[in-house]
């Protein structure tokens, strides 16, 4: 892992609710895959170009000891070229990286380490569906964009409401559909559409499935894929990307006995079969509340 120093060289608005915004940076290797993700690394204090940046640590950082934690959030990179990456970054009430992309100008600066890709179509499927809300159409834009022709692509997006709508590519083998529902606006219809669209297949037939957005919602989806149907993990990627009053929710967790806590993260160490994990990791947050 390393990590980098980026600077914003431009602002675009992209819609009521999308802001993209382009990085300067040396150094740095894209994946190539649609939806790998970073972490950012924010301005501690007031001052926009005062960043801390942590020291790479194998495949993780550190901050030496009296340095002052830099602020991180997870955001996937919605382009990236030789110098330069884009970050659409969603714009709401509230949250540190929502707050930073509002007021963001050229010359503000950020730290990212390097980049991670999820999404894992197995070779000769050539049948996909994408289902997000607002915050996974970035990924999603450009997973439509890195899709080869040949590959049937279904694609849901929830978004607040219709200002939020996007151009996205077109095509034959591309089937786009806009919901208004969810991301924090009302109840998330992922699932419904999740069911539905399963309902509709044929027997045998079997998409690769990608799913990104609010997590409670995406452990239905994740419950009907593993529990219900017995797709094999190997046909879908299910990312949550945010959580309803994360600041509330940190808290909360936070708050949990250290003894919780530790046994929370050694389950990861516990099992071979990550979705074996993430099934009672899962399972536990939901008995905590979380």
């Amino acid at each position: 892992m390393r990590i980098f120093e980026a600077t914003v060289t431009s602002v675009t608005t992209l819609s009521a609710t999308l802001k993209r915004i382009r990085f300067a940076l040396d150094g740095f290797e894209s994946t190539g895959v649609g939806d790998e993700y970073i972490r950012l690394f924010f301005p501690h204090t007031a001052d926009r170009r005062n960043i801390s940046l942590p020291t790479a640590e194998g495949d993780s950082w550190r901050f030496n000891e009296g340095q002052p934690e830099a602020p991180m959030r997870t955001y996937t990179i919605r382009d990236a070229g030789q110098g330069w990456i884009d970050i659409d970054f969603v714009i709401h009430e509230g949250g540190i990286a929502a707050e930073w992309a509002r007021s963001a100008a050229a010359g503000d600066r950020l730290g990212l380490n390097s980049p991670t890709g999820l999404y894992e179509r197995p070779e000769g499927c050539t049948e996909q569906v994408l289902l997000c809300d607002l915050t996974g159409l970035p990924a999603a834009a450009r997973l439509l964009e890195t899709t080869p022709d040949t590959v049937r692509t279904r694609l849901v997006v929830e978004i607040p409401d219709q200002d939020s709508r996007i151009t996205l590519p077109t095509g034959t083998h591309i089937k786009t559909d806009w919901l208004i529902a969810g991301n924090g606006i009302a109840p998330s219809l992922l699932p419904e559409a999740a069911r539905t669209i399963t309902d509709g297949l044929s027997q045998g037939q079997r998409p690769y499935m990608w799913v990104a957005g609010q997590s409670a919602a995406l452990r239905q989806i994740r419950k009907l894929l593993r529990r219900e149907l017995k797709w094999s993990a190997r046909d879908y990627k299910i990312i949550g990307y945010w959580i309803p009053n994360a600041e509330t929710w940190r808290e909360k967790y936070e708050a949990l006995d250290p003894a919780i806590k530790e046994d929370l993260m050694k389950l990861w160490d516990r099992f071979d079969d990550v979705e074996e994990a993430t099934d009672v990791y899962e399972a536990k947050l939901e008995h905590l509340g979380l």
